[in-house]
């Protein structure tokens, strides 16, 4: 039935622009969102905004779309797999406009019973793996079957289970959205095995080999049998028609087995390195000098596999590090004194080592710090005080396990900021004494980020762009703050470009006291704006949540806008250690009325 009302209105749309008297001006439509042809993710809703004449009246695939007065729109509607297309329909008057506007539908991933079916799930990585490491794959294909995977020569057939489907909540909608569980696919096909990597040298590389075959009638009905309800399809009994035949396939992975390379000592050659629990994944410890060594002991692609300590392990790209002569053992240093020296402003605790170390920092609560040190181990004897200093409360240390060294600093005021780094071979936490009246602003240096420039950011339905919204606010927040005797830095003050990672730099650069990104909101493909809208704050570090809860609060009473909530978000800005910092996200540029707000100066003062 909509496709049918669909096409009436296209039909009764083409007459009226056919009997249009002459001279009459129809109305413009202008989509903002989808870009035209663009691939979304799969989705079996979406929105689409844009802006058409005032005052028209709006139709998208059959269905009535709000107007702004200013002309914006947005709308969100059922969308299907494969190519799609939006058809707008605008009109005033006797006067009609229609816009069809294509994109396309990731669609889910299928499989039917009528052949055997394997998609690599990564292909062209190479791993290089230790004695002992374990070596897993996986893939997608026919449900069902029989799977397993093999290395030429030294494994011929590894067992592969076949993981069921569970509902979950896609990443955008658990964090943005609502928390609703998507379907899963309902009978399964990902296939999962490993092996623990034997004794032998293997130099070259050799190719994973994946394999699949039908089952038999017993095999089936073991499978059948052990499946819940929900995820029987009994359509997989076509698979008998197949049955034993098999389909082989490389994954497109390559092995190397305790590679003669290995281990091998690195260098960080970054001055910003970031160490992570898994290639490309979330990290350990961020912001490593410049010089710090480490243990490598394989690879997979281009990522180093480091070990920490006996019991860590963490990994670096490629082109972060650089290799030292094969013959360089390990550094272990054995730090015999622990030392403070204070200042006005800081105070800064001092490890002597033999070597650059990676460092991990947590802050264990708005008092508490514990530093991590890798590939150190204690002789210490003397932890010493500077008497001047009364932000340390205590200091005290303990050896986690070899070659993790663990000092924990107890303060006696909530940490407000703090720095590592290594002078030589020393290591240095420098930490920052909070401002002697921190409910007052006047002579704190606050430097203010007004998000995006030469990259506008979102784009709001009638076309203003997020960097000069951005720009907008934090200007009238610069004016407001200098009122207050506060010293106001602007990453910009126009809409020069400044690269995202200088951003932080200023900030360091001027001594900030406080650190505040102003950015304006849209939405990931397929989350409804009409539900999942309002105001937001971000922080990465603990001893940033309380100014980010406070912003969110009086951004709440401010605007009169939605609570969108606050949020730990590893964003670039946000990460620095040195100062509290946040980002707010003041209002949802994508909605129109919310878009004409920000273009009112009023709002944006408040």
């Amino acid at each position: 039935m909509p496709n049918l009302i669909e096409k009436l209105l296209i039909l009764v749309a083409a007459v009226a622009v056919m009997s249009a008297p002459a001279g009459a001006v129809p109305p413009k439509i202008s989509v903002v969102y989808p870009h035209l042809g663009d691939t979304l993710t799969t989705v079996d809703s979406t929105f689409i905004l844009g802006s058409v004449t005032p005052g028209a009246t709006l139709w998208i695939n059959g269905s009535r779309t709000a107007v702004h007065e200013e002309g914006g729109f947005i709308a969100f509607l059922p969308v299907f797999p494969g190519a799609f297309n939006f058809e707008l329909m605008a009109i005033i008057g006797s006067d009609t406009s229609v816009q069809v506007w294509p994109i396309y539908i990731r669609p889910h991933l299928e499989f039917s019973y009528d052949s055997l079916t394997i998609i690599k799930s990564q292909p062209g990585l190479t791993l290089g793996l230790r004695k002992g490491e374990i070596l897993s794959v996986e893939f997608m294909g026919t449900p069902g079957c029989i799977a397993s995977f093999s290395l030429p020569g030294i494994a011929d057939s590894v067992p592969m289970a076949e993981i069921l489907p569970v509902a979950n909540s896609s990443r955008a909608n658990s964090a943005f959205g609502t928390l609703a569980a998507n379907s899963p696919k309902r009978f399964g096909g990902h296939y999962q095995g490993y092996m623990e990597v034997p004794e032998t040298v293997l130099d070259d590389s050799l190719p994973v080999m994946f394999h699949l075959r039908a089952p038999t009638l017993a095999e089936l009905v073991e499978i059948l049998k052990k499946r819940p309800v929900e995820n029987i399809d009994f359509a997989m009994l076509n698979l008998l028609r197949y049955e034993s035949a098999a389909k082989s396939d490389s994954s497109g992975t390559f092995v190397r087995f305790n590679p003669s390379e290995y281990p091998s000592m690195v260098e960080f050659k970054d001055s910003v390195q970031t160490i992570r629990i898994g290639p490309g994944k979330g990290y350990i410890t961020i912001f490593q000098p410049r010089g710090v060594l480490a243990q490598a002991t394989g690879y997979e692609g281009d990522w180093l596999k480091l070990r920490l300590s006996p019991s860590e392990i963490g990994w670096v790209n490629k082109g972060s590090v650089r290799f030292l002569e094969k013959s360089r053992p390990p550094v272990i240093s054995y730090p015999k004194t622990v030392r403070t020296t204070a200042s006005d402003t800081d105070v800064t605790v001092i490890v002597p080592l033999a070597a650059r170390h990676p460092f991990r920092i947590v802050e264990e609560d708005n008092k508490t710090l514990t530093i991590d040190l890798f590939g150190v181990n204690t002789d210490t004897d003397w932890i010493r005080y500077d008497s001047e200093d009364k932000l340390i409360r205590i200091i005290t240390w303990r050896q986690v396990e070899p070659e993790l060294f663990r000092l924990t600093i107890r303060t006696n005021h909530s940490i407000w900021g703090y720095d590592a780094d290594y002078e030589g071979n020393i290591f240095r936490l420098k930490l920052r004494k909070p401002p002697k009246n921190v409910r007052k602003v006047k002579n704190l240096v606050i430097v203010i980020d007004p998000g995006h420039a030469a990259d506008p950011g979102a784009v709001g339905p009638a076309g203003l762009k997020e960097s000069e919204a951005n720009l907008a606010i934090a200007s009238a927040l610069r004016d407001k703050l200098s009122a207050k005797g506060a010293e106001v830095i602007m990453t910009r003050d126009d809409m020069s470009h400044v690269p995202l990672y200088e951003r932080p730099s200023i900030a360091k650069r001027y001594g900030a006291d406080l650190f505040v990104s102003i950015h304006n909101n849209a939405l990931p493909d397929g989350l409804n704006p009409f539900v999942n809208n309002g105001v937001s704050t971000y922080y990465y570090h603990p001893h940033s949540i309380g100014l980010a809860r406070n912003i969110q609060r009086e951004l709440r009473a401010a605007t009169g806008l939605k609570d969108f909530g606050t949020y730990h978000g590893n964003l670039a800005v946000a990460r620095p250690t040195q100062y509290p910092a946040v980002l707010v996200e003041t209002a949802f540029i994508i909605l129109p009325e919310q878009e004409a707000l920000l273009k009112n100066p009023e709002f944006q003062k408040k």
